[in-house]
């Protein structure tokens, strides 16, 4: 018969010996990679805020960006695209800005506003995705200072929260009459980094006027 601690010490072995569980996709490992690509001089992602977010471009050029040394099996990415922008947009406003309006290195292109037939020849998605970016540019551009300033505080952290209720007054001004704000903070963070690097590059409208 098999005593009940020699059962205890096989499953001893067996846990030791089972492999490690995989690590889980995660916004957090975005901005770990993209900070690798900075730190790397990598200039693939350079080209990502020049593509319409939701767009077939965009997709090809983050992951020419996103594939590398950098992309590695302990760091799975997650989230959707916009996260990417956002981590991209917000490294390289950081590294090309010293403030809004003072720029320390060429700005990365940007893409140019859109015509309303080219809005609206979009899926869903883009359109939403645009409108969103458009919320975000305009709350730059009314709080240029606190904007530049909210990527200083650690994500997830009451510092990030109480930054972004700073941003209410400008968030609500730049909304259309009807139109909600229901972002997550880890949302509006990847949105306001690209509007404030479309500001800081001088391109701050994401819409042309119609004629």
């Amino acid at each position: 018969m098999i005593g009940a601690s020699t059962l205890a010490l096989a499953g001893a072995v067996s846990a030791a010996q089972a492999p490690d569980a995989a690590p889980s996709p995660s916004v957090e490992n975005v901005y770990t990679t993209v900070a690798c690509l900075i730190e790397h001089g990598d200039h693939e992602m350079d080209r990502v805020l020049a593509t319409v977010p939701g767009g077939s471009e965009a997709r090809g050029a983050i992951l020419h960006a996103m594939i590398g040394q950098c992309l590695v099996a302990e760091h799975p990415l997650g989230g959707p695209d916009l996260f990417v922008r956002g981590a991209i947009a917000e490294r390289m406003l950081y590294r090309d800005f010293a403030a809004m309006n003072a720029p320390t290195h060429p700005a990365a292109p940007v893409f140019a506003p859109l015509p309303p037939d080219q809005v609206s020849a979009l899926g869903e998605n883009p359109r939403r995705l645009l409108a969103m970016l458009d919320i975000a540019s305009c709350v730059t551009r009314r709080e240029p200072a606190r904007t530049y300033a909210f990527f200083g505080t650690v994500r997830g952290t009451p510092d990030e929260r109480a930054a972004m209720a700073e941003l209410a007054p400008a968030i609500s001004a730049c909304l259309f009459q009807g139109q909600t704000f229901n972002m997550t903070p880890p949302l509006f963070r990847a949105f306001l980094a690209e509007g404030a690097y479309r500001v800081a590059a001088g391109q701050p409208e994401v819409f042309r006027p119609s004629p």
